[in-house]
């Protein structure tokens, strides 16, 4: 559990607080049951029942006590207890010492149905209680008294099961139910990740759909949107001027470079015509590089075998010219991927120029094409450090600061590559050579 997530900061604090609420409902309710008097009473509101059941008719027809397991554990319990049943047709059954005061006023209390007598004055826990009820004998007219039950203890009692029970159900469904009630309530957080997760920096002009949100979220999906258009605005203007910048740069290398062809053979002219070539190949990749991102991409189904034989054909002679042998296998007899193919092509370009460049004019530069359809660029130049091997896709990131590279043409195969799927692979070590392995998510490969 994530306690920052604000799902849970959210789930904790209801728990505790609801815990808190049950707490402090126990304690006023303690609170209360202590301001009873312990040497108050009322009538044990059981009694009358357990004798009322306890009413039988006798082998003579005549009603009597037959105390049940209630009524005997009452006595047992309570010596001094009580009590006068009278029958409808005046037959009394007695049981206990009946005080004189009751005695000399049961004619009195026959009159009334119910009646409760709290407490003498020389003995306040003393209670008597009439009750009319129906028995097997007819309704009678039962008195009790001298059984009681503490007000303290019913009080303590009644409040446990009124405020216990509750508390019990409070608890579970605070403990199961606020984690529920809190993730459906944060839902549109759930839905904001998505959202977010389907900007894509390559696609220009999304935004999040603020739709169904809640208001509370759209404070800050607004502020999101504006930010995310604002980074827009600021990719295409940074986009615009590297454009306009090689484009505007072409004309005036192109005009230098005749102006250096018309001197005469020099060391000095050498040293500019290598200045001149590597301007040419930063302002053609950087074209290359914006052109590509602007470019709505046009997938389709490329197969391997002839654009890497074709990228392989055109490249033979400048590989031969500066040292080479070049070669071409393919151990897949047709393997598809779906892509752009002139992007795929510009990408397998850079890599065998980068293998013609830095594969230390001598060797062979091999090209092949695995039968998972991987495709591998292999030279037996000095190799790239461990330490280098990791910056290589770095735009402007050249291994030899002093080479006619620019530094672009392996990041712009790395990007070609990711947005096709693939990723490219580098094995290399110093004198060993260098192989680039371009490779496929098998998803993306298709054999038939």
């Amino acid at each position: 559990m994530n306690v920052y997530s604000l799902r849970w900061r959210f789930t904790i604090g209801f728990i505790l607080l609801q815990l808190c609420a049950i707490a402090a409902s126990l304690v006023l309710v303690f609170y209360a049951a202590s301001g009873a008097r312990p040497d108050s009473a009322i009538p044990s509101i059981w009694l009358s029942d357990a004798i009322a059941e306890s009413i039988k008719v006798g082998v003579d027809g005549k009603a009597i006590i037959v105390p049940s397991r209630q009524l005997s554990g009452m006595i047992e319990k309570w010596p001094s207890l009580w009590f006068v049943v009278e029958l409808p047709k005046g037959d009394l059954i007695t049981h206990g010492d009946i005080p004189e005061k009751v005695a000399g006023n049961i004619s009195f209390l026959r009159t009334f149905r119910n009646a409760e007598l709290h407490g003498y004055v020389d003995d306040p826990t003393n209670v008597v209680r009439l009750q009319r009820m129906e028995t097997i004998a007819g309704e009678a007219a039962i008195f009790t008294g001298g059984m009681s039950m503490s007000q303290y203890s019913l009080i303590l009692l009644l409040g446990n099961i009124a405020i216990g029970v509750p508390s019990i159900i409070l608890a579970t469904i605070t403990v199961l139910g606020v984690p529920l009630v809190t993730r459906w309530a944060l839902r549109s957080f759930n839905d904001l990740t998505d959202r977010l997760d389907k900007i894509d920096f390559e696609a220009r002009g999304g935004v999040v759909d603020d739709r169904a949100m809640p208001n509370e979220v759209l404070r800050v999906l607004n502020g999101i949107n504006m930010a995310l258009r604002r980074l827009d605005s600021g990719f295409e203007t940074t986009e615009r001027f590297f454009v306009n910048a090689a484009h505007e740069l072409r004309t005036p290398i192109a005009i230098l470079q005749l102006r250096i062809d018309t001197l005469a053979p020099s060391q000095d002219k050498s040293h500019l015509q290598t200045g001149i070539k590597r301007l040419t190949a930063i302002t053609n990749q950087l074209l290359d590089i914006e052109k590509y991102r602007q470019k709505p991409p046009r997938k389709t189904r490329v197969e391997l075998n002839s654009i890497v034989s074709k990228i392989v054909a055109d490249f033979a002679p400048l590989a031969i010219a500066e040292g080479y042998e070049m070669s071409f296998e393919s151990r897949a007899k047709c393997a598809f991927v779906l892509g752009e193919p002139d992007a795929l092509e510009r990408a397998l370009a850079n890599l065998i120029r980068n293998a013609i460049q830095y594969g230390g004019k001598t060797g062979e530069i091999s090209v092949g094409i695995e039968a998972d359809g991987s495709i591998l660029v292999t030279d037996q130049g000095p190799g790239i450090a461990d330490d280098m091997q990791v910056r290589i896709f770095e735009p402007f990131y050249r291994i030899n600061p002093h080479g006619t590279g620019a530094g672009l043409g392996l990041s712009m195969v790395n990007d070609i590559v990711t947005s096709h799927g693939g990723y490219v692979e580098v094995v290399s070590s110093p004198g060993a050579g260098s192989s680039f392995a371009v490779r496929w998510r098998e998803a993306r490969v298709d054999f038939h």
